[in-house]
């Protein structure tokens, strides 16, 4: 069925599948920025305390076009055998940066932790008190050793540049079979606006 475009024309709808292809493709650039964002801020920061965050940040905007979300699915279903690196090495920082959201930043996980039940007398592993009361000392592993986000990040830019190049031949094989000049489609995401829950 034809469909109207924004100056009133009527013009072929965009298959659905071709829609979500390039859906996964934008997404997943759109999330690679947000990830290299997150490292310039990481580098930036000098306190070692605040580089917490925008690491965090660059793990998981990496890893997020590879789990399932709503709507469009996920990154491998455009590239089925991701990571697909001739050099190993980035195929490992691919399986870090997963390994990293999925056992330690991206869920309340015990791996990687440690926690104390201490007495009154016992003496605190975290800050050497002694303690007065019955209470508890919880260490989380970190992985803030400013090397390794670099080493990291490369792969966020290896993939970005993937991303870039085929979000450009998608939207040129698409768009030549069915835009006309000038023409500016929206792409239908297949959800509605985000809503909180009720």
């Amino acid at each position: 069925m034809a469909q109207l475009d924004p100056l009133g024309r009527m013009g072929t709808p965009v298959p659905a599948s071709s829609q979500k292809r390039l859906l996964r493709l934008v997404s997943a650039r759109t999330d690679m920025q947000y990830a290299s964002d997150a490292f310039r801020r990481f580098m930036a920061t000098r306190q070692d305390e605040a580089k917490y965050h925008p690491f965090v940040s660059m793990v998981l905007a990496y890893c997020r076009p590879f789990t399932e979300n709503l709507g469009i699915g996920s990154l491998r279903c455009e590239y089925p055998s991701y990571p697909d690196f001739p050099d190993a090495d980035m195929n490992l920082r691919h399986q870090r940066m997963l390994d990293l959201r999925n056992k330690f930043l991206g869920h309340s996980s015990l791996e990687g932790t440690k926690v104390w039940l201490m007495a009154p007398g016992a003496i605190n592993p975290a800050t050497s008190e002694v303690m007065t009361e019955y209470g508890h000392a919880v260490a989380k592993r970190h992985f803030l050793d400013s090397r390794y986000a670099p080493w990291l990040h490369e792969v966020v830019d290896a993939l970005t540049h993937r991303l870039d190049a085929d979000v450009r031949l998608v939207a040129k094989e698409i768009g030549s079979r069915y835009l006309s000049d000038g023409e500016i489609r929206e792409l239908d995401t297949g959800t509605r606006p985000f809503e909180w829950t009720k």
